[in-house]
């Protein structure tokens, strides 16, 4: 059995990066130099991101199907429930978006049916019920549960309950009698799954039901997959990878198997319940990974974990972020005015970007100085974390000073309204939020997680340890004491982003990777 301290790579081990450079003339030679690339069709799949949610997945989504405007993309949108709204205006060349729902109902496709597609299934399959899907699922259970047998077996599981599908009705061979005491069997014939309760068994079979969600839905067949990351959306392309041969690349913005063992570490102890899901979830990555084509990293540190669970080098192309500088013009230079500094962080109010650091760090610069004030952009995507920020707020009596100013469609007139940009976060991937702050032209302190340090640099940048407000504290009045500098530590920034990390060297990567899957594919 796989726990999570030995699937886990330590927070603390220094991996080298892969050697594959950012440009894409380290890529295949076919790839090289070619816009538009030859890849005309691409099925991006995504969860609980792009286009029902704002944020940088989201926004990088965005950019790359509006900027690779000769390619025809449908998304294949895995979210968390039916109540989901789109966020995004649909660039011309997105052709159709699949909503995939994990809550919220009994079948996909009676929601969200696939146009020109009709489903007839037998929700009585007879013998194929016994000779098909309970070998099936039995070898999804153990796969996961027991962490046994490698990605394979995973695959070639999910691969037949696709067949199935096809036929017959997953959702029915799913809450069938028989398939909850297969499933309590599986567990119950092993030593530490004994402990369970009833109640949390039930619990563990209706979300390896719902998780399931992807594999009973086809995705239409492309000329190339592109998972956003190595999670349940993954699934689909995984599918189309092995029973259509499509090329597969696989993007990730965080380590999704990092995020969720710090969520699960956080809400469960040491119990039966918390290793099956950290085996569930290592497990559908380990498989993300394994099938991929091309793996795109957007930062050297998301590299160094893929490394360190178990990914082939040669796979791993890091492709990091960009952004239009257009978006982000200096409409005023930072520390100009004769008004009080302003602090600006744009971040959604969530546990990853620990607002509540920075609260309590800007707590101690208001002793420092007095007239500082601090400007937060970004929803409430927790709203029980939202509301515990605004009461942090009220505590440290930081009154109108600091100010939560919502949601915003112009980032980079937020930014121009701060002189010094903040991030607290205690996990990013390639953090979408400095790139933009510094194009916006400002000098930044932000926490030293994920790939921030690849791009908040010395001397316009200051990184601190997340988690630490004394330490933040410090470093933002080392910015604030010399007002003049400001100006000159801002158009560092904007230059240096310019030179490595605009929208137009994002996209012709991207062409290139695509081109690369295609290849490496073709040529078996």
């Amino acid at each position: 059995m796989t726990s999570a301290r030995s699937a886990l790579a330590p927070a603390e081990v220094i991996v080298e990066p892969p050697t594959s450079d950012l440009n894409p003339a380290s890529l295949s030679e076919p790839a090289r130099g070619r816009s538009p690339s030859g890849v005309t069709d691409v099925l991006l799949t995504t969860e609980g991101t792009y286009p029902f949610a704002t944020g940088g997945v989201s926004t990088w989504a965005q950019q790359l199907i509006s900027g690779l405007s000769e390619v025809r993309f449908s998304v294949y949108a895995v979210v968390a429930n039916t109540n989901a709204s789109v966020r995004y205006p649909a660039p011309p060349n997105l052709e159709s978006v699949i909503h995939v729902p994990l809550w919220g109902t009994e079948d996909t496709s009676e929601f969200s049916p696939q146009p020109g597609w009709v489903r007839r299934r037998s929700a009585q399959p007879g013998r194929r019920f016994a000779l098909d899907f309970l070998p099936a699922y039995e070898e999804l259970v153990i796969s996961v549960a027991l962490g046994g047998g490698g990605p394979d077996r995973l695959v070639a599981a999910l691969s037949a309950l696709a067949d199935y599908s096809e036929r017959y009705s997953l959702k029915y061979a799913l809450r069938d009698g028989r398939t909850w005491r297969l499933f309590r069997d599986t567990l119950a014939a092993h030593p530490l799954y004994r402990r369970l309760s009833t109640y949390e068994a039930v619990d563990l079979a209706r979300s390896v039901y719902r998780y399931l969600a992807p594999v009973d839905y086809p995705a239409r067949v492309p000329q190339v997959v592109h998972a956003s990351a190595a999670a349940f959306c993954a699934i689909p392309a995984v599918l189309l990878r092995r029973r259509h041969n499509v090329p597969y690349v696989l993007t990730e913005h965080g380590v999704y198997y990092r995020e969720r063992l710090i969520a699960l570490g956080r809400r469960l102890g040491d119990s039966p319940y918390r290793v099956f899901l950290t085996n569930f979830y290592g497990a559908v990555v380990a498989m993300a990974y394994a099938e991929a084509d091309v793996i795109a990293p957007v930062a050297h540190f998301n590299a160094a974990w893929e490394s360190e669970l178990g990914v082939d080098p040669a796979k791993i192309v890091p492709v990091p972020n960009g952004v239009d500088p257009d978006h982000f013009p200096l409409v005023r230079t930072a520390g100009s005015g004769d008004g009080p500094l302003t602090l600006v962080a744009v971040a959604r109010l969530e546990r990853l970007k620990d607002i509540h650091t920075l609260l309590r760090a800007f707590s101690i610069v208001r002793g420092r100085l007095p007239d500082i004030r601090l400007r937060i952009y970004g929803p409430e995507s927790d709203p029980a974390y939202a509301r515990s920020c605004y009461a942090l707020a009220e505590q440290l009596e930081l009154g109108e000073r600091c100010t939560f100013e919502g949601s915003t469609s112009d980032v980079g007139g937020a930014l121009s309204e701060g002189d010094i940009a903040v991030l607290s976060s205690i996990s990013e991937g390639f953090p979408f939020a400095a790139v933009e702050a510094l194009m916006a032209g400002r000098p930044m302190v932000a926490t030293e997680v994920g790939g921030v340090a690849e791009v908040v640099r010395l001397p316009y940048g200051i990184l601190v340890p997340p988690g630490r407000p004394l330490e933040m504290a410090d470093a933002i009045m080392a910015l604030a004491s010399d007002r003049t500098a400001l100006c000159r530590l801002g158009e560092q920034a904007r230059k240096a982003m310019l030179d490595a990390y605009t929208l137009d060297v994002f996209l012709d990567r991207h062409r290139a990777l695509y081109d690369e899957a295609v290849r490496r594919v073709e040529g078996g």
